[in-house]
């Protein structure tokens, strides 16, 4: 097993609709293959589950076609993070005990209006909370809270609501009696299966990196030259907006070409927020020496595309920046690209070498290693390969001064 500082894990729970078909799966923050809950910060918890099912791991991954509960704190409520996901594949989970004042109730409202589904967790119904179960959808009681009597009580009252009423903690075949009795619609609890553990390996973020980016994403006057420079910074950025991108639910009418492609069609507030997020769940520095030889690889491709008269060198760049993407994750370079929306030249002059690109990668790879029988691209001479390795080296260097700075 891989110390968990190399992996993302994320924990869930099925829903199911009548004791047999899952209606959907409840997702849990997690930080080992323990299967135990962590993070005492709510706002932290949030952020890492979100960061790790859409991005790093993939939510068709996680929950297949089915619906994914996620328990959001008030701050992240309010927040524009909530508009980052995708309506009619999650339900935004509230704890019973939040507080329904005028501002939340007109914020839940408005997700409510705008297709999102809402439901109440650990809820216990009093006068007070009316207006809140008025503009939700789904309401949890926690059977083992109360006593059979109050759980009767609870779901009599509910019952004067258009909302569907979910049992949890549902551990024994009496339970599910007694609720099914009561009319619930939705079940959860060890009785029929205890949460299980989803794991990934994950790109670790550099946050300065990441600050950095964010700082850009602040000028309302950026270029798109500027933002992919900005983007292309940080490997892990680019590949999980490329995971982004890649998820059916999104159901892209073609493949990506390159990064600044990536970029136009996510956007500066997408990625602004999920640069956000990053910064939020305070991961790690990554290992230094393999993203500086990442952006020397990244640059050194375009370089050499531009020398030959390639038009499309930002496709050069995209492949120098994902040729170590297997290290990094520690998988195979063949099942990292099935996880992203790159075209096939991109993936070929990856997997194959092949093109333009592949000779170009295979030029920088045998200068790296001082191969130099191999240092060969198209027609260049060696003052050319060199010089795009040194400028390279420069740019790299130029990237980490900017983003300490």
């Amino acid at each position: 097993m891989k110390e968990c500082g190399d992996k993302v894990f994320v924990g869930r729970q099925p829903i199911y609709r009548d004791g047999v078909d899952v209606f959907g799966y409840e997702l849990l923050s997690r930080d080992s293959e323990l299967n135990r809950a962590a993070f005492a910060d709510g706002d932290k918890a949030t952020a890492q589950l979100l960061l790790n099912t859409f991005l790093d791991i993939g939510l068709d991954q996680v929950v297949g076609p089915h619906l994914a509960f996620v328990n959001v704190t008030r701050n992240f409520l309010f927040s524009e993070y909530c508009e980052s996901l995708p309506k009619g594949r999650v339900v935004l989970e509230l704890a019973g005990d939040t507080d329904a004042d005028t501002a939340l109730l007109d914020r839940v409202s408005k997700l409510a209006q705008s297709g999102y589904c809402v439901a109440l967790d650990n809820f216990v119904y009093n006068e007070q909370l009316r207006p809140l179960v008025a503009i939700s959808d789904i309401v949890k009681l926690n059977i083992h809270a109360l006593d059979r009597d109050s759980v009767t009580q609870q779901a009599r009252a509910l019952r004067e609501y258009e909302v569907k009423l979910l049992a949890q903690k549902v551990e024994t075949h009496e339970d599910y009696q007694f609720c099914k009795q009561l009319g619930f619609d939705y079940y959860q609890g060890y009785f029929f299966c205890k949460p299980q553990v989803v794991s990934e390996t994950k790109i670790p973020f550099n946050r300065l990196s990441t600050l950095h980016l964010l700082a850009k994403l602040q000028d309302p006057r950026i270029k798109i030259d500027e933002l992919e420079h900005a983007v292309g910074q940080d490997l892990a950025v680019s590949y999980r907006i490329l995971r982004y991108l890649n998820s059916p639910m999104l159901a892209m009418p073609r493949k990506i070409d390159s990064l600044r492609h990536a970029i136009t069609l996510v956007g500066t507030r997408l990625i602004c927020n999920w640069a956000s997020l990053i910064l939020l769940e305070a991961i790690e520095d990554k290992p230094r020496e393999l993203m500086t030889t990442t952006m020397v690889r990244a640059h050194m491709c375009q370089q050499l595309g531009t020398a030959m008269h390639q038009g499309n060198i930002d496709q050069f760049f995209t492949v120098g920046l994902f040729s170590l993407i297997d290290a990094l994750l520690d998988r195979t370079m063949a099942d990292t690209l099935n996880a992203l929306p790159l075209v096939d030249d991109v993936k070929n002059a990856l997997l194959h070498r092949q093109g333009p690109m592949g000779k170009a990668l295979d030029c920088v790879e045998a200068y790296e290693r001082c191969d130099w029988e191999n240092t060969a691209c198209d027609n260049l001479d060696e003052k050319n390969i060199r010089e795009a390795f040194l400028s390279s080296v420069a740019y790299a260097r130029k990237v980490a001064g900017e983003v300490v700075t």
